[in-house]
């Protein structure tokens, strides 16, 4: 029987437990539907804890040169300029990264990519597409279409890491339990220097306005603005231009019609798999979790997700005990979806989306009193680099 890990799905999170396992001289191959890397931006934050695992397969220093570090971020009214900005530099003790890297996760796709290609070349196999998974006590086996032809791939575990859609998942029938937020989210990504004509921008924002919320988020080559349409509007309406270039217009007259160099509208979901492991199959990211976009965990939940489990298959292969371990890696990582990254990215979600002035005022207020007590401004700054619930996850037995 083979001893190779199969992976489903060449994302950030695919490429990262792939990457690990190969430096540790573990046998691996990514099957991956698509013909080529994504290179939709997609998620754009790396918070603290990510960072510094990443470092440890030597990508973090990449990462930092593709993206823009943003060592501050606020809440603020668009009208008034009112603000609540809160100060990484206050973790700077408690870790390498007191920033949340802006830099969007085809980078990481890329870099990743690459260093498996020199690590185990031919690993990653494109045009792969699974249609069915099965498994015994001893072994796996991924059944996959590719060129029109049906192949199988065996191995000694598998990895689902395909997305909120997840195959694997499905195939397995683990529930996968949660919401669908009402709202849809929109963002768009264009070069223009809204810094040079928005006074108090820094490179992550929350604002609030008269004509609604949105978010700005600045990377290396361009600014990505993200709102949620009237809950009315037509997909193919919040997508035409003439409506892109308004709100836009809106935002920053000064830009005008603007350059878009991307535009992307999705759902929101919060939902969580029953369970994150079934006998030899297991699952990573979006396949096991998905959350609100707000504060950008979904990524760096999946990535943790990939150490985590990457960690537990290489003591499996020294000799550990399987079923202890994969036990343990859904009570860690599951933990962490629901009582971490849920609680937190949902809080600002509604908290954003706020529609009530009164209200929104009244957060703000609450925010600028978190941000004047050092000892509150730390613990919010904790949860939502996602210090405090990648520390918690790692400790439970």
């Amino acid at each position: 029987m083979s001893k190779r890990v199969i992976i489903v799905g060449a994302g950030p999170v695919g490429l990262v437990a792939a990457l690990k396992l190969a430096r540790a001289g573990i046998a691996v191959s990514v099957l991956e539907k698509a013909e080529a890397l994504h290179s939709e931006p997609r998620a754009s934050t790396f918070h603290a804890p990510t960072l510094e695992l990443l470092d440890t397969l030597g990508l973090t220093t990449q990462l930092i040169g593709l993206g823009r570090p943003a060592p501050q971020w606020q809440y603020r009214i668009l009208e008034t300029g009112e603000a609540a900005i809160f100060d990484f530099g206050l973790l700077a003790d408690e870790t390498r990264y007191p920033f949340r890297l802006q830099c969007e996760q085809f980078n990481l796709v890329t870099v990743a990519a690459a260093a498996l290609e020199k690590e185990a070349p031919g690993s990653l196999i494109f045009g792969a597409a699974v249609t069915d998974v099965g498994q015994t006590s001893e072994g796996v086996r991924a059944t996959f279409t590719r060129n029109g032809k049906i192949e199988t791939l065996d191995g000694a575990w598998l990895i689902a890491a395909d997305g909120a859609a997840s195959v694997v998942r499905t195939q397995l029938g683990i529930g996968f339990e949660g919401e669908t937020y009402p709202a849809v989210s929109f963002t768009v990504g264009s070069p223009f220097a809204f810094h040079d004509h928005m006074p108090g921008l820094l490179g992550v924002n929350y604002y609030w306005s008269d004509f609604g919320p949105f978010s700005m988020f600045h990377t290396r080559f361009m600014w990505r603005i993200g709102w949620s349409p009237p809950p009315e509007s037509r997909d193919e309406d919040t997508l035409s231009d003439d409506i892109v270039q308004a709100k836009l217009a809106k935002i920053c007259p000064a830009g005008a019609p603007f350059a878009l160099m991307t535009a992307r509208l999705y759902r929101v979901h919060k939902r969580v798999a029953d369970t994150f492991h079934l006998g030899r199959m297991l699952l990573v990211g979006d396949a096991a979790h998905l959350n609100s976009p707000a504060g950008g965990f979904g990524m760096n939940g999946g990535v943790q997700d990939a150490f985590n489990l990457a960690d537990k298959l290489i003591a499996i292969y020294d000799g550990a005990n399987a079923t202890a371990l994969l036990a343990k890696y859904t009570r860690q990582r599951r933990s962490a979806a629901v009582d971490d990254i849920h609680s937190t990215s949902d809080a600002n979600y509604r908290r954003h989306r706020e529609a009530d002035p009164a209200k929104r005022r009244e957060a703000l207020k609450d925010m600028q009193a978190i941000i004047a007590d050092r000892d509150k401004h730390r613990a919010f700054l904790m949860d939502n680099a996602l210090i405090n619930s990648y520390r918690r996850s790692e400790a439970i037995a």
